[in-house]
């Protein structure tokens, strides 16, 4: 079998990765040798994020699927740019679209020539934390109103007594948060109408793997891989009826892991990403690596900055009681009653738990 010439930049790098690279003789899907790349250059802790926004630019020509629209949120410095910007590498730009960090509707509008020149790609946003820093709340609300009309219409219309703004184009998206922007813009400004249309993934890295980023910064800039061509299109995927059956039981488990109010979307956003991820692989039908992935994604739907709000969720999901949920937290019931009680309501108001009349002390 002709061996294949991969180019990976810096003569320094190729021994880490001939480690897997003879495990792909056979069989080298693009998704093995790009978790195989991103694991080298990024470090395995981003690498299921970083094949996420692949997947992302992959759904942007989708039409029977949802397109992906990821959140990533992370703090600063933790590599959030660097896997977006890697996206621009791997696919034309006839895929990509790099839309900046400080704009509005009326520019995005202007700029994409009212969507023609961002329809069937995927808008890549490095910074939404800059985005909703530098715009007035009236502004911030109606780029959020759009994307989300956008997201789910394909069309957005606004008038006012300057102008009318008509949007028509449907893509797919990643976006960068910071936790503390994202914490503070959830509830008033983004909101379920843009964050229930996105799968929010975390992560941070800890001072050893933020040392080990920085030292391999040089050799990080110089890695390349190959473009990714896609063979096949999303109609030529074969989805049986017992892969929908494992969709919804991943999509019931993200719900809660996620906090999403939508079993349904979710499981909508699961179908697309096995689905890209087997054109990737240039598979036909639906594979066990494709579970595999998506087992491996899962983990960072978990939401590390309130790991206790997430616990109580889960438990309550479960049925356990208030002083049941205070036992197993290890607290005292009288004093941790109240929080575990607010937080239970607030997930039963986003439509993340069912309602209840009243929770069992």
């Amino acid at each position: 079998m002709k061996r294949e010439r991969r180019n990976f930049g810096n003569a320094n790098v190729k021994p880490l990765y001939r480690v897997v690279e003879t495990k792909l003789q056979k069989l080298h899907p693009y998704t093995a040798m790009l978790e195989a790349y991103y694991n080298v250059k990024f470090g395995q802790i981003v690498t299921p994020i970083a094949i996420l926004k692949t997947l992302a630019v992959t759904s942007s020509k989708f039409k029977d699927n949802v397109k992906i629209w990821v959140l990533h949120v992370a703090p600063s410095r933790h590599l959030k740019s660097k896997t977006t910007n890697e996206q621009m590498q791997i696919f034309s730009k006839k895929r990509v679209i790099y839309v900046g960090s400080d704009f509005t509707i009326h520019s995005l509008n202007r700029d994409s020539g009212s969507g023609k020149d961002i329809d069937g790609k995927c808008l890549l946003i490095n910074d939404l934390t800059l985005l909703l820093a530098s715009k007035a709340d009236r502004t911030k609300s109606r780029l959020i109103d759009a994307f989300s009309e956008l997201a789910s219409e394909g069309k957005y219309i606004y008038g006012d007594w300057q102008n009318r703004i008509e949007i028509e184009a449907s893509f797919s998206l990643i976006a960068n948060i910071t936790p503390k922007s994202y914490f503070n813009h959830r509830d008033k400004v983004l909101g379920n109408t843009f964050t229930e249309r996105c799968i929010v993934v975390y992560h941070q890295l800890t001072p050893k793997e933020m040392r080990d980023a920085n030292l391999n910064r040089d050799k990080r800039n110089l890695m390349k891989i190959d473009r990714a061509k896609e063979a096949l299109g999303e109609r030529e995927i074969i989805v049986t009826r017992d892969d929908l059956v494992r969709f919804d039981d991943y999509a019931k488990r993200w719900q809660i892991l996620s906090a999403s109010p939508s079993s349904s979307q979710m499981f909508d956003i699961i179908k697309s990403i096995a689905i890209a991820h087997a054109i990737l692989s240039k598979h036909t039908k639906i594979m066990e690596s494709e579970y595999a992935y998506l087992d491996k994604l899962e983990p960072y739907l978990r939401n590390p900055f309130e790991s206790i709000k997430m616990k109580i969720l889960e438990l309550a999901h479960q049925g356990r009681s208030i002083r049941d949920i205070c036992l197993i937290l290890n607290q005292d019931y009288d004093k941790y009653r109240p929080f575990v009680s607010r937080t239970i309501r607030e997930y039963r108001i986003q439509g993340v738990l069912p309602p209840r009349s009243q929770d069992q002390p």
